[in-house]
Formats: C-alpha cells, structure tokens, sequence
C-alpha cells in the first residue's frame, strides 16, 4: 500500500495535467482566431468595381473563407509545433481534429470584419454564432473531464457518514454566471454606443459560456472514433453557410459605399446629378445613386374635375367623367428597399427622355406615384383609365398594375384592380418607336371594395426580364374616372 504522501503526490499530478491541457488547447483557439482576424483584416477588402458581378463576388468570398481557414490553422500550428513534446503527447484531440473544429468559427471572420467596417449590427450577431459553433466544437471534441474529487477528498469507512460529508461539502465557486451576466450588460451598452465589434467581442464570450455549459460532455473515445467524417461535413456545410453570408456582406459593403459616395458627389460643388441632351442621368465621379425620383415638367398642373358634397352613388349615372392629369413622380428603387430612400437622387424629367438602369444583378422596380388634393369616392366610379405614351424599344411585354389607396384610414389600406399589358410591347405588335405611341388601359372597379375612398394611386410596372434592370420608357398621362 502506497503513503499518504505518495497519493497526495499523484493526486496533484493527476490535476496539474487537466489544467495544462486546458491552458494549452486555449493558446492553441486564441492564436487560430487571432490570425484569421489579422488576414480578414488586412487582406480581405470590398471589390474596386461598384457593379461586381455574382461570379466574382463568390469567387471573393470563398477565396476570403478558404484564406482564414487557412491563416487560422497556421497560426495554430505555429503554437502547436513550439510546445513541449510531453504536452503535445497529452494533447486531448489531434491538430486536424483541432481545425476542423476550430475552423467552424473561423469561417465566419471575413463576414464578421466587412460588416464592422459597415457599423452593422449583424457583426454582433455573427460573432454570437461563430463562437457558439466553436464552443460546441470543442465541448464534444474534447475527451471526458477526469473527476479528481474522489481522489483529493478522504474516503470513509461506514457508507452512513456519507450524508454527513455532503453537508459539510463547501459548493464550489462559479464565476461563469456573473462573465455571461457582465457580457450581456457590456454587449447592449455598447450597441447603444454604436460600438458592434466590441459588442461582438462581449456577447460571442457570453454565448461560448453558455453553450459550453449547456452541451452535454461527450461520449467515451471508443464511441467517438468515427466522428472525423462527421467533423468534415459539419464543417462543409457552415462553410457554405459562410460563403453566403459573405456575399451578402459584400453587397451590403458596395451599396453603402455608393450610397455614401453619392451623398458626398451631390454635396460637392457642382457635383449634383445632371440630365445631358441625350436624357440620360449623369453622375459625375460614382457609378449610380441609391434610388431615383424622376419629377413631373413642373409647370403641368392637376385638374380634379369638383365634386358635389353629398352626391348618393346611384343619384346619376350621366355625370361628365373625372379626369386627372398626372403630375407625382416617377419612383426607382431596388429590392430589398420598398420606395426610395432618404438619399434618393431627384430630378425633373420624363421616362420617355432618360435612361435609368441598375449598376449591378439586382432588379429595378419602377412606380409612378399620384396623390391627389381631395379624397375620392371609390363607388361613383366603374372604371378607371390610364392614359400612357410607350416610347421602350427593347423587345419584351410590359404589364401596368393600379392600386388605390386610402392614406388617411388607420393602416393605409389599399385595393388593387389588377394588371393590364402594354399592347404595343407584346410580341407580335411590337415595332421600333421614333415617337411615344399612345395607349388607353382600362381597369375596372369592383362594386364592393374593402375601401369607401382613396387619395393617392400607385401604377406599377411590371416588365418581363429583358426590362428587370431597366426603366420602361412609359409614361403616364392621366387617369379617366368613368361613372357608374
């Protein structure tokens, strides 16, 4: 039988290596995530063409994705090959089970980088995940924790002192719940500061902790043996989450470069948008503004028809019909935006004169937007029609759509008539226009709406996929309310 002293000494041994183990294999996640972020940071950059296609954008991305992985798992291998052979003998995973797990957060760096540079909030979210991906990683990799408290604590003779024993156990002291309660406080004060990145920091080490102690411990190393091929298509899978999430990080990067280039051109000195002889919209110095309001002529003016106070719907049915000439503006924006926004570019002029395109793959929508002085009522009318002048030379059917709605109800609400084509844009009538080429659309208005009233109309225009990064050449007139 072996001393006491001699147990002592191998209980201090046997808890020594847990730490060791532990001190080493955080080193080793440290320096991985802090040579991922010195590549993103100094090698990871938006594209210098403000209309990237989706191809290079992918490209960037995955070479962005591939490129941490592999500064990461360099900057592992760095700490890996100068530690003591004793410790990496004890390691509690190989290295390349060590980068696979690792690398499931790594992956996330180049999106987590371009979106900071942005002020994003997404950053923080991004860096929530990334790090809740690496603690479970590493929660199930690494191997079963050794309970020393069997050999550290003295055994009793008689199992009745047992109960005894437990009530004299002081509860071990656990400062994860006051880290994960600081970061949570830390991560919303910083958001209110605009700080994301920091934010990022602070909530990605709240959520490792509470992950790593909501996961289960893993299974014995004999039942782990096949997890290699499993840790490879985990990492596959949040790989191509990642590539993803990058180009949409790259997309939101160059729309917010040129909307802040557009802003700075429209500030400067003569740099504001100009309509050449052409009619095209030119803007000197950047490639596209963010959305556009193409004005009316300024000096057309709107003729709303008076109507009587009180007038019953079924009073007459001789009455002369309403005619109001159009006069809003013309609006083109882009998905995921639903009108134009705060830094829309403005100018006068018509759809038939300039030539409004999108500077890169996403579509352009195009409105034309009335709204009218006075309410109307929806029932003294059956039908409504639109007046328009096509002068579009590119070949493929356009559809126009009228949606009425009421600004002054609570909610907005709104009825639609429906879609009319374009007959002059449909296969088989189509021909080159040297002139606008006029065209009534007729739309019908349903006895019963869910709207008594209305004071602004809505005509979009709905071009096939030759027209989706072009402004139709069409133009609105005026709109004929017919009586019922």
């Amino acid at each position: 039988m072996g001393s006491s002293t001699e147990a002592s000494a191998f209980a201090i041994e046997a808890g020594a290596r847990p730490f060791s183990t532990r001190r080493f294999t955080g080193y080793l996640v440290l320096a991985g995530l802090t040579n991922a972020a010195i590549a993103a940071l100094l090698f990871f950059h938006l594209p210098a063409s403000h209309q990237p296609s989706l191809v290079s954008l992918f490209v960037r991305a995955f070479l962005a994705v591939a490129g941490v992985i592999l500064a990461g798992a360099a900057g592992s291998r760095f700490y890996w090959n100068r530690s003591a052979p004793v410790v990496k003998a004890d390691a509690p995973l190989s290295f390349l089970r060590f980068v696979l797990v690792n690398a499931e957060a790594w992956v996330w760096v180049p999106a987590i980088v371009l979106l900071s540079r942005q002020d994003s909030p997404a950053c923080t979210v991004l860096s929530a995940l990334g790090a809740s991906l690496l603690s479970y990683g590493l929660r199930r990799a690494l191997p079963r924790s050794t309970d020393l408290q069997d050999l550290q604590s003295p055994k009793f003779d008689f199992e009745e002192h047992e109960i005894f024993l437990a009530t004299l156990r002081t509860p071990p002291r656990e400062l994860q719940g006051y880290i994960i309660a600081f970061s949570l406080y830390s991560t919303g004060y910083l958001l209110i500061k605009h700080f994301n990145l920091s934010a990022g920091i602070a909530l990605a080490i709240g959520a490792f902790l509470v992950v790593w102690y909501l996961t289960f411990e893993p299974a014995p190393a004999t039942a782990r043996a096949s997890t290699g091929n499993h840790s490879v298509r985990r990492l596959a899978s949040v790989t191509a989450a990642a590539v993803l999430v990058t180009i949409y990080a790259l997309l939101f990067g160059i729309a917010h470069r040129n909307r802040e280039e557009a802003a700075a051109s429209a500030t400067a000195p003569g740099g504001g948008g100009e309509v050449d002889r052409s009619g095209t919209v030119k803007v000197p110095g950047i490639s596209g503004f963010e959305s556009v309001i193409l004005w009316s002529a300024p000096e057309r003016k709107k003729i709303v028809a008076p109507q009587p106070a009180n007038i019953s719907p079924f009073a007459t049915r001789t009455r002369k019909p309403l005619v109001i000439h159009f006069d809003g503006a013309y609006w083109y924006f882009q998905p995921p935006d639903k009108s134009p926004g705060p830094h829309a570019h403005q100018t006068h002029g018509s759809p038939l004169a300039v030539d409004i395109g999108t500077n890169n793959f996403f579509p352009l929508t195009m409105e034309a937007d009335q709204k009218l002085s006075r309410a109307i009522r929806l029932a003294l009318y059956r039908e409504i029609q639109v007046t328009i002048e096509n002068r579009d030379n590119l070949p493929g059917p356009i559809a126009l759509s009228v949606v009425l709605i009421d600004t002054a109800a609570p909610g907005m609400p709104s009825l639609s008539l429906g879609g009319e084509p374009v007959l002059s844009s449909e296969p088989g009538r189509f021909s080159l226009k040297s002139a606008p080429t006029e065209e009534v659309l007729r739309f019908f208005v349903p006895e019963r709406a869910k709207i008594g009233k209305f004071d602004e109309i809505t005509v979009f225009f709905i071009p096939d996929v030759a027209h989706s990064q072009v402004g139709p050449k069409i133009a609105i007139q005026q709109f004929v309310f017919v009586p019922r």
